[in-house]
């Protein structure tokens, strides 16, 4: 995998997770919506580091590039929380 795909990928998780802050700060029902989605992709994350050598040969990519993409996931996550929280 490219860096160049793995650059779009953390930016538009970052994009997505920071409208999904958002729309959470717009309603208390979309804040329980958001806030169940978010512990959801954290754990399929999760899910993915424990079975990422299986995963990998699913996706037919490598280990490293697997945790590359989840390494950004995390980071998209932490964002995505952040902006969660503060608004």
């Amino acid at each position: 995998m490219k860096a160049m795909y793995l650059a779009n990928y953390f930016v538009a998780g970052c994009i997505a997770s920071s409208l999904l802050g958002w729309i959470a700060s717009l309603h208390p029902m979309a804040t329980r919506a958001i806030a169940f989605l978010l512990a959801a992709v954290a754990i399929a994350w999760v899910m993915c580091w424990l079975l990422d050598y299986s995963l990998s040969q699913l996706l037919k990519i490598s280990v490293t590039q697997l945790q590359a993409l989840l390494v950004s996931g995390l980071a998209v996550l932490l964002i995505g929380l952040g902006v969660f929280v503060c608004t």
